[in-house]
């Protein structure tokens, strides 16, 4: 099998996060935030800057009046989506091109995956930016195996057409020694992010596992839901074609969850706008 440590010293340059989020993350993650601070540290990073004022600006948020600076920005979309916004604008930049793969596709889904597993955090009452961003990078493994095998990961797609995230993982072993879901925990190690996202992205498709955590489950369930709206499939499909046990997990009404995965809906909108 190849060595994660192999795979990783094969990467010329490293995806790296900009200054400007670490920044971020570090001030956010404390008790008192000073929002001039926050607008004047996201205003370093040029395009993170203009996402955040183009998302601001957004049909989505239905604001009023157009949003000239960050400060307003800060004001209108709040401290948590601030902070998913900045790690979301970061971690989709840090790479710019990836032979292979389209890069709207792939970051679109894994938005829409952060933000369905943000709700259903909210929704079972837990903490929910740490399901967030774990949703957001739960395929970033793959993402660095197109990077680094450009030809054979085209070859892994096409065998892995339709099958599930455990299933790929085993077809990834089998062609390249290593899964993404291996590779996405040690690139969070790497990031410096909390082990408990690095676990929920070693373990999201195998949730049921022993060693696997809670945000596991959750970030599993949610890219359940959002391939199933990006099929365009009938919310009370999705809700049935889910692994029993991790509904039973969920505790989740089955008409609670189609209510809630119709309005799922309007996150890929939202998606569009972050890209």
């Amino acid at each position: 099998m190849k060595p994660i440590e192999d795979f990783f010293n094969s990467i010329v340059s490293l995806p790296s996060l900009p200054k400007v989020v670490q920044e971020v993350m570090r001030m956010l993650n404390s008790e008192d935030v000073d929002i001039n601070i926050l607008a004047n540290t996201i205003e370093q990073d040029a395009v993170i800057a203009a996402k955040v004022l183009k998302m601001a600006n957004s049909s989505f948020y239905g604001v009023t009046r157009a949003v000239k600076n960050i400060d307003d920005a800060v004001a209108i979309l709040g401290l948590a989506k601030i902070r998913s916004l900045v790690l979301a604008c970061g971690v989709t930049g840090a790479i710019a091109e990836v032979p292979s793969l389209d890069l709207k596709r792939f970051w679109s889904h894994s938005l829409v995956a952060a933000s369905i597993s943000r709700e259903i955090a909210k929704q079972l009452g837990k903490e929910s930016e740490v399901p967030y961003i774990a949703g957001l990078l739960h395929n970033i493994g793959d993402l660095l195996i197109h990077l680094v095998f450009p030809v054979t990961s085209s070859e892994v797609d096409d065998l892995c057409i339709g099958i599930s995230a455990e299933k790929r993982q085993a077809v990834e072993r089998e062609v390249i020694g290593l899964d993404h879901c291996q590779i996405g925990e040690e690139l969070a190690i790497r990031w410096s992010f909390p082990q408990e996202i690095a676990r929920a992205l070693r373990y999201y498709a195998t949730p049921m596992d022993k060693n696997a955590c809670e945000v596991s489950l959750i970030v599993y369930a949610a890219v359940h839901v959002a391939h199933g709206l990006e099929r365009g499939d009938a919310a009370d499909s999705i809700v049935d074609s889910l692994n029993p046990d991790v509904s039973t997990y969920l505790n989740f009404r089955r008409d609670e969850w189609v209510a809630q995965i119709a309005r799922y809906r309007d996150l890929i909108e939202e998606a569009s706008v972050m890209i």
